[in-house]
């Protein structure tokens, strides 16, 4: 009787640990995606690019302004290379130096506060909702990460990238077709 108690015991055991092995997780993978690859007219994100383009249309007259002002501060920096040594005290030529300054400086703050505008814009087009796509994409797949490739690269945060998988393409895919019935607001 006690052979069989432990032959039973050692076939539930054996079957325990059979079942407890297929039912264990795959071991989450790390993953990159390269977010310059949203921008692809052909293979990118398709809302991201219309959201993209809406910017562009939305903002377009301070984008000219800024090219505008771009092109009148190149014409000032090659009246100013043409000067010659001895016109450098001339009256002129040092207000065309302080108009360069003052609109190189105009110019760098319209940027720097048209860039925060169209940022926030862009978050609320589409932004959010692709972090949002990001997170269930990850979690269907099991990644335990994902970073921006782009981002990886500019600040080096591995040594080795061995084990890490480029889902760019995958995550593209699985957003457009995710994405296709729903319109840029």
């Amino acid at each position: 009787m006690f052979k069989v108690h432990r032959f039973v015991f050692g076939v539930v055991f054996v079957l325990g640990l059979a079942a407890a092995g297929y039912s264990q997780p795959v071991a989450p993978r790390v993953g990159l995606i390269n977010m310059a690859a949203f921008y692809d007219e052909k293979s990118g994100i398709a809302t991201f690019i219309s959201a993209e383009k809406l910017l562009n249309y939305e903002f377009a007259k301070e984008i000219k302004e800024l090219e505008d002002g771009n092109a009148k501060l190149a014409s000032i920096a090659a009246e100013l290379q043409k000067a010659t040594i001895s016109d450098a005290n001339d009256v002129t030529l040092q207000a065309k130096k302080s108009e360069g300054k003052s609109l190189q400086h105009s110019l760098e703050v319209s940027k720097t506060n048209l860039d925060a505008k169209m940022d926030q814009r862009r978050k609320a087009l589409i932004t959010f909702e692709i972090g949002k796509a990001v997170a269930e994409f990850s979690k269907k797949n099991n990644y335990a990460a994902i970073f921006d490739a782009t981002k990886v690269a500019d600040g080096c945060i591995f040594i080795n990238l061995a084990n890490i998988t480029d889902v760019t393409k995958d995550f593209i895919t699985f957003y457009n077709a995710k994405a296709a019935a729903v319109p840029v607001k």
